[in-house]
């Protein structure tokens, strides 16, 4: 299927159609993987020919055997989501149209059918919309992406037991994480790659898409998984410590971070019992991040969610919750008093600005001698320095003796 020669490609594509059909009709036994070595030259042929005409080929070769052979296909479904992961970025509109309907009839039909023979390729499935999601060419495709992708949790959350009973030689899970390794985790990391990826109208719903499951399903999780779901949620923050340009960064910021975060203290106070042990410092941490952001409008979120964690939430927090909140609070105060304009000085001044009560008494200093010295140049003084006192009611040209008291002066007449 390489040849630069269009008619030996077609030729050869067409060749390997029809003894992959003859292969499937026949089935494949348990423990055999025969499916993936005949169907892995459609996957070869789709990486490495770029012709158009030959891509759409193989596309069609495979979906004619999903339509018509779906019940006997085991380990081939790998490389046929293989094949439409590839196509799945392609520029050429119906090759992706083709390959986008095929995946969602395996996702929506097959699925429901033989779900048991397809588990080993879940991880695969989702991947395969995930990349369907991310061509910006194709924008309604990729909200249908994302629906199948929500459609997919409904089978992780229906048949648990097929996850946990699923086992393969490279697998060593323990039989009660199974279900959260090859059915949950991988929904939600490629939401996140979504989010991640895609532009505004796709990633704020991949956001949502994600937020919905973990509160839809969110009381099925273990503990420790939490753990790991929120190291997913936390790479929505990782885009903005990121060297990027300051527009794509501020969109960011004030979109995807934003209702991010919101969504987060959600999911945090619908599931406090569970959360609070695990995860409450690294959400009073994120929070904390989002206040010291240039970014006005996140700062705000960080601390209206904050907030809101508080009041929702504060007839259930232990003492030791409540010392974690108030320094929490404490240090967004530390950190948001502008230091610079209390110490600022003009250009040339003391390099150690004077402390403000050190300055003050100073100031008081100088204005009350200044006081005294005017006071002091007003009033004569005696030869022994004391001030005259005024006498109330006597003539300005008159003496009164300074050797009499003030009380036995008499007027002259």
């Amino acid at each position: 299927g390489l040849p630069s020669k269009k008619n030996v490609a077609i030729f050869a594509v067409d060749s390997l159609r029809q003894l992959s059909m003859k292969f499937l009709e026949k089935g494949e036994l348990a423990n055999f993987r025969f499916q993936k070595d005949f169907l892995r030259p459609f996957e070869h042929i789709m990486k490495r020919n770029r012709s158009p005409t030959i891509r759409d080929m193989v596309v069609r070769c495979i979906a004619q055997m999903v339509n018509s052979q779906a019940a006997n296909i085991r380990s081939g479904w790998k490389n046929i989501f293989s094949v439409f992961h590839l196509a799945a970025s392609d520029q050429d509109e119906s090759i992706v149209e083709l390959a986008f309907q095929t995946t969602g009839h395996i996702v929506t039909i097959v699925f429901e059918k033989h779900f048991p023979a397809t588990i080993d390729s879940f991880q695969d499935a989702v991947k395969c919309l995930s990349e369907f999601a991310c061509n910006a060419a194709f924008p309604d495709t990729s909200m249908e992406a994302i629906r199948l992708i929500r459609h997919c949790a409904k089978y992780v959350s229906e048949r648990p037991q097929a996850f946990r009973e699923y086992t393969s030689d490279d697998m060593n899970v323990a039989p009660e994480d199974r279900v959260w390794v090859r059915g949950w985790f991988p929904i939600l990391f490629e939401l996140s790659c979504i989010i991640n990826r895609c532009k505004l109208d796709v990633r704020t719903r991949g956001l949502t898409v994600m937020f919905e499951i973990m509160k839809t399903y969110g009381h099925t999780y273990e503990k420790h998984w939490w753990q790991d779901l929120f190291r997913i949620v936390f790479r929505i923050f990782d885009n903005m410590k990121l060297p990027e340009q300051q527009t794509e960064k501020a969109e960011w910021m004030t979109t995807t971070c934003n209702h991010a975060l919101y969504a987060i203290c959600d999911v945090f106070t619908q599931y406090l019992e569970v959360l609070s042990d695990v995860l409450l410092d690294d959400i009073f941490a994120q929070l904390y991040w989002c206040v010291q952001q240039d970014n006005e409008q996140l700062a705000r979120s960080g601390t209206n969610c904050l907030e809101n964690v508080v009041i929702l939430n504060g007839e259930k927090f232990t003492l030791e919750i409540w010392d974690k909140t108030c320094n929490c609070m404490l240090d967004i105060f530390k950190t948001t008093i502008p230091h610079a304009l209390l110490t600022w000085r003009p250009v040339g001044g003391d390099t150690t600005p004077p402390s403000p009560s050190s300055g003050r008494e100073k100031q008081l200093d100088a204005i009350s001698q200044k006081s005294v010295d005017i006071h002091d140049s007003v009033q004569p003084k005696s030869l022994d320095r004391r001030q005259f006192q005024p006498i109330v009611g006597l003539p300005a040209n008159e003496e009164v003796s300074k050797n009499k008291p003030i009380a036995s002066k008499k007027k002259c007449f």
